[in-house]
């Protein structure tokens, strides 16, 4: 599948090379944020969403553009979509955790530990810690990247900054490598689809609440039920899990891209500056 000319960046290649290089500043501004470990733990993560739409607006505005250009305008029509990529996650991860029951032997069962409050709390949490997250790599950068390289190599770009980050808070780098690239791959197609932050957002989200809720084990106080193992996974039931996840998300990619390509190249094109 070729480039897909989604948003403006100008023809000529000083517009391409001018795109790349504010989409790296962005990020080098942002980079106390996902390279920083723990530091959304540090307050609440609304603060850190407030000051990265800020910064958007900022090099939006040196631009002559608006908000919209990224779905951060205020409008229900956002809303929905932030409900609507919610919707979208939690079917994705309910799914997986069909597939998970039908593969692996383990019994599930309802966790008498479960928390209501601290689900509802750690669904806030997510929504802001996530839609950070998505501002940073799947809204302003990521569309400067798209104008600067083309979808597939931003996508390329995006996908591996996003592993690093993971790995710097703490994951295993082939979790990172296998896991988090695909949900890159996953929430810049959908920020392409839709051109809405707040739809990545909520798909980011959901993915990372729902799987709390039915795929943790051991379970903790965010577990409704889950497959309880009496011993510890063996790597082979990990890997099956991950390649699970992994596969359903690349389905999903899959109906995304083709959705985009055969939409018609007016739906592409964002306002120039």
């Amino acid at each position: 599948m070729t480039a897909m000319p989604i948003f403006a960046g100008g023809p000529g290649p000083e517009d391409r090379s001018r795109s790349i290089r504010r989409a790296l500043l962005f990020l080098v501004i942002c980079a106390p944020i996902w390279l920083v470990p723990d530091l959304l733990g540090v307050g609440h993560p609304i603060v850190l969403v407030a000051a990265v739409v800020v910064l958007s607006y900022v090099f939006l505005r040196h631009e002559g553009r608006s908000l919209a250009i990224l779905g951060l305008d205020m409008s229900w029509r956002r809303l929905g979509e932030l409900v609507a990529g919610f919707a979208g996650g939690a079917i994705l991860v309910v799914v997986i955790a069909l597939v998970v029951r039908l593969v692996l032997p383990f019994p599930w069962a309802w966790n008498p530990g479960f928390s209501a409050g601290m689900a509802a709390w750690s669904l806030l949490w997510l929504l802001c810690g996530n839609a950070v997250e998505e501002l940073v790599f799947r809204g302003y950068s990521f569309e400067r990247l798209i104008a600067g390289l083309g979808h597939w190599k931003a996508q390329l770009v995006t996908a591996l900054l996003f592993a690093v980050s993971h790995v710097v808070n703490g994951w295993p780098w082939h979790v990172a490598l296998l896991g988090t690239t695909v949900g890159s791959l996953l929430f810049g197609l959908v920020f392409v689809r839709w051109r809405s932050v707040p739809a990545a957002a909520g798909v980011h989200a959901a993915v990372n609440w729902v799987r709390d809720l039915l795929l943790c084990d051991p379970p903790t106080v965010k577990t409704l039920v889950a497959p309880l193992s009496p011993r510890p996974w063996t790597s082979g039931e990990q890997l099956s899990a991950l390649l699970i996840m992994d596969g359903i998300f690349l389905v999903a990619c899959a109906t995304l891209a083709i959705s985009i390509s055969r939409r018609p190249p007016s739906a592409h094109a964002s306002p120039r500056p």
